[in-house]
């Protein structure tokens, strides 16, 4: 949601109190044109995404598989599924290369042979 930035930003608010969050930042961002504009930033995209965090913690409290894996059960994770027909030609394609250590991918740079 937040650039590096703004995390960064964040994160000198986060870890320095009170006056020492200004210090710290004066040091960091210099310009205090910047400061303010990093801020407005912070506050709309916060602002925008309020009502969506509120949906999706009451969501998670009722359904703890929508947390991420390490804040849920131990040993949570997203199932992946892959095409049947996509993970036979991986195979297949490992399988052909592996067999022929000479042979590689053509590249788009390369002339066709016999030309």
């Amino acid at each position: 949601m937040f650039s590096r930035t703004e995390r960064a930003f964040l994160e000198i608010l986060r870890r320095s109190p009170g006056a020492g969050a200004s210090v710290e930042l004066e040091a960091a961002f210099p310009n205090p044109a910047y400061r303010r504009k990093l801020m407005w930033g912070i506050r709309q995209k916060a602002g925008r995404s309020l009502a969506d965090w509120q949906l999706y913690s009451v969501a998670a409290r009722r359904d703890p598989r929508l947390l991420p894996p390490e804040l849920s059960t131990p040993g949570a994770r997203v199932p992946l599924f892959a095409d049947p027909l996509v993970t036979f030609g991986q195979r297949l394609r490992r399988a052909w290369f592996r067999r022929r250590p000479s042979a590689s991918l053509p590249r788009a740079a390369d002339p066709p042979r016999g030309s």
